[in-house]
């Protein structure tokens, strides 16, 4: 008997989404995620200085404020052909690491942990599911840990604003580094605060993500997707250093190649989108919003390399880096992102030892009066892209692509879903009443659909609404 399963908004990710199942006899036979938040920034950029943007377009995330910051200054340095001093380089993939460590303590704590641990100390943690398997001592062990991820959590937060000024959207992330001077004082203030991260990472949260794996084997065989991995690269390519992490890469077929941009493409055909084409380059034309358009459904588009859906984040950059086996579940998933933590504590541990003090890493940039550019990068949820062009001084062009964009696409006109739809496609449902499975699988790719739906509709009137 099939059975229709809507669930909206699913509750603890990053911003608003939708899920639509199709389950027949227990199983998931169609799906499709929807983006219903409507945004608007990159027409918000037109006409504005090149400048703005950086600090602009943190306001497209609470969450990943700072990997805006750094996919825009990156994009705005290759309009300005400009090649940042390696001290100011470290000091912002510092702020980097801080928004990687904030970011990963607290979905895997505050969105993860309540899938698979019963917190009973407030009656806001009833669950509608009875799926809890793990021991008493475990179980009890684990909820302490997910109060005391609050703390570690915003401890990465004030390592940020040490350099960044404050967090989120913070003040020092700019072209050619960052806006102020590393001193012996906020050198020593962040060491000593990552030395306390790194213990939670060690003696807490990896054991936590073990103990959690070993009760849910069944999670190994869930949440598979395609399979397709990418990267744009994260902490390589420095002059001295090389590579900290991963260089810009991509599997599909049980092959690992170099990435190339020029292979990505961003398509429409069931989004809430119109333009001459379905399938555009990301530099080609940013495209305009039409919420009646036959069978759309999400205003997240399709990007697609080589024609192909691709998963991005923790999982692909651990695998591609050669530090994980090549398994791709939902559990495996949450296992990278743990692991992940440890890495970037230790990258980050690295940088620190690189700076020096009261070096200046800033000097005054001229506008040209046209350029185009590109940023991309890879950040806490994966591959972060912006592309611009400036006209008269000015920004006559924006357009970003997200890394949920990259997980939660929408279908394209080849038939392929979103690598997200794929991953839930064939799960078996326990219970359709109260479909744990289905939050489970999603939420280990840490979905952060603020970012994903980043349009706007212009000639509507803007509305004030107050919340008590």
């Amino acid at each position: 008997m099939s059975k229709r399963i809507v669930i909206n908004p699913l509750t603890r990710i990053s911003g608003f989404m939708e899920i639509d199942v199709m389950v027949d006899q227990n199983r998931v036979v169609d799906v499709k995620t929807k983006g219903n938040l409507f945004r608007g920034f990159e027409q918000m950029l037109i006409g504005r200085s090149p400048f703005d943007a950086v600090y602009f377009t943190q306001r497209i995330c609470g969450i990943c404020s700072a990997a805006h910051s750094m996919a825009s200054s990156l994009a705005l340095e290759d309009a300005l052909n400009i090649e940042p001093m390696e001290q100011g380089r470290y000091l912002r993939d510092i702020i980097h690491c801080c928004e990687f460590l904030q970011n990963h303590i607290r979905h895997f704590y505050q969105y993860t942990v309540p899938d698979f641990v019963k917190i009973e100390q407030n009656t806001l943690f009833q669950s509608d599911h009875n799926d809890f398997r793990l021991p008493k001592n475990i179980n009890d062990r684990i909820a302490k840990h997910y109060f005391d991820s609050l703390t570690f959590s915003r401890l990465a937060h004030e390592m940020l604003a040490v350099l960044g000024g404050k967090a989120p959207h913070n003040h020092g992330v700019f072209i050619g580094g960052v806006t102020t001077q590393a001193t012996a004082e906020k050198i020593v203030h962040i060491d000593s605060i990552l030395t306390k991260i790194i213990r939670f990472i060690d003696d807490k949260m990896i054991p936590d993500v073990y103990d959690i794996a070993n009760f849910y084997k069944d999670y190994f065989h869930l949440g598979g997707g395609y399979g397709n991995l990418l990267t744009y690269g994260a902490f390589n390519d420095y002059k001295e250093l090389g590579t900290l992490y991963v260089d810009p890469l991509v599997f599909t077929k049980g092959t690992v190649e170099a990435f190339d941009e020029n292979n990505i493409q961003e398509k429409i055909d069931y989004a809430y989108f119109k333009s001459v084409n379905n399938s555009n380059e990301p530099s080609e034309e940013v495209t305009e919003p039409d919420m009646d358009k036959e069978n759309a459904y999400s205003w997240v588009k399709a990007p697609r390399y080589n024609g192909l859906p691709f998963e991005v984040g923790p999982l692909a950059r651990l695998i591609l880096s050669g530090a994980y086996e090549n398994r791709i579940s939902a559990m495996d998933r949450t296992i990278a992102r743990a692991l992940e933590t440890k890495k970037i504590a230790e990258i980050m541990k690295i940088l620190i030892q690189q700076v020096v003090p009261d070096v200046d890493v800033q000097k005054k940039y001229d506008l040209p009066e046209s350029a185009a550019g590109r940023g991309l990068i890879d950040t806490t949820r994966g591959g972060l892209g912006h592309w611009l062009k400036i006209q008269d001084q000015k920004i006559s062009f924006y357009q970003i692509i997200t890394p949920s964009t990259w997980d939660f696409s929408t279908k394209d006109d080849n038939g392929y879903r979103g690598t997200a739809e794929e991953a839930l496609m064939g799960t078996y449902i326990e219970n359709p009443d109260n479909p744990a499975e289905i939050g489970r699988i999603l939420r280990s790719f840490d979905p952060c659909m603020s970012c994903a739906t980043h349009v706007y509709r212009p000639g509507k009137q803007v509305k004030t609404i107050k919340v008590f």
